[in-house]
């Protein structure tokens, strides 16, 4: 069942950012809902807003963060519910030419999640890396959650997914 959660938006270029409710929806088969409990502020973020990054907007902001698995699509293996995880921006494929020359940062075919995070009128969000943390929850695909130790200090752990 879809869940209205808050979330930072960046409606238009240059414009100041909005706390809204969106829609998570339910998980795709390999996507993961995370209830996120830190998220950074990167100039990544500032760079969407500005429409430096492309002009897909609304922008759901945030991509450097932790948190905890809450629910998980019907074939995602990585994870489960309850585990602590850091959400990195790209999920790689693990097939492609960069990713069996053990090159994953090159690879051709990353992963999001398979279904849209929405406004509550129905409109589509683009979520920053593919994360969209800026919210109380976000929908990622499996592979852009990393398991670390629940004793980790999220809003440190949370960093690393910038990087």
């Amino acid at each position: 069942m879809s869940q209205t959660v808050r979330g930072v938006i960046s409606r238009k270029k240059g414009d100041p950012v909005e706390l809204v409710d969106i829609i998570i929806p339910d998980p795709g088969p390999n996507d993961v809902v995370v209830k996120v409990t830190a998220c950074g502020v990167c100039h990544t973020d500032l760079t969407y807003r500005e429409g430096g990054i492309n002009d897909e907007y609304p922008f759901l902001l945030g991509h450097e963060a932790a948190g905890t698995v809450e629910t998980v699509g019907s074939a995602v293996t990585a994870v489960a519910p309850g585990d602590f995880v850091v959400l990195n921006w790209r999920a790689v494929c693990g097939q492609c030419r960069a990713c069996k020359r053990g090159r994953p940062q090159y690879c051709f075919d990353t992963f999001n999640a398979s279904v849209p995070m929405t406004l509550t009128d129905g409109t589509a969000l683009t979520p920053a890396l593919g994360i969209g943390a800026f919210a109380d929850k976000t929908l990622v695909h499996e592979g852009q959650c990393t398991k670390v130790d629940p004793d980790a200090d999220p809003a440190v752990a949370g960093l690393l997914g910038c990087g």
